[in-house]
């Protein structure tokens, strides 16, 4: 079984970006995939060199990282706006930034945005290729019902590419 990590980079338990992870873990397990989201993400600081060494990097940087390195892939969340969310931001800087080895680095990787552009996802697209990540889905904005049979399927092809890249 593969095992992909779910970076949820919008804000809140209850975010629609949360949500739409939560709807990959079922339908990843139809799949026979294994989506896991890293808790507490939204406490992730603005990536800052000053502040990536041991003794200054914030535990949850180090969970990030690990979880990455540990996963055969990574989906990552966020809103659609009208630029890269913060959070996301930071959540590739940590990625694309690290002290010691690359952490992203050939990493089958889809970004999934909630809303009804595309140009932001593939901002971040290139910002995680740009790091070294293989990025095989992206431009995957998620507009319709999470019951939507479309947006199930769209979920569920994007979480099977990752995983199969992995």
């Amino acid at each position: 079984m593969s095992y992909l990590l779910a970076l949820v980079a919008e804000p809140g338990d209850n975010s629609t970006s949360a949500q739409l992870a939560t709807e990959a873990q079922r339908v990843a397990i139809r799949n026979n995939v294994d989506v896991v989201t890293l808790a507490e993400l939204d406490t992730l600081p603005t990536y800052s060199a000053a502040i990536d060494t041991e003794d200054g990097r914030p535990l949850i940087a180090n969970q990030l990282r690990r979880s990455t390195i540990e996963a055969d892939g990574v989906l990552l969340f966020a809103a659609e706006g009208d630029s890269v969310p913060p959070l996301a931001a930071s959540v590739i800087a940590w990625l694309a930034n690290p002290e010691s080895a690359p952490t992203i680095g050939g990493k089958p990787v889809a970004v999934i945005t909630v809303g009804p552009g595309e140009v932001i996802n593939q901002d971040m697209a290139d910002r995680l290729r740009k790091a070294g990540a293989d990025v095989v889905a992206d431009g995957v904005s998620i507009t319709g019902s999470w019951s939507d049979p479309d947006t199930l399927n769209r979920l569920g092809d994007t979480v099977v590419a990752v995983a199969s890249a992995g």
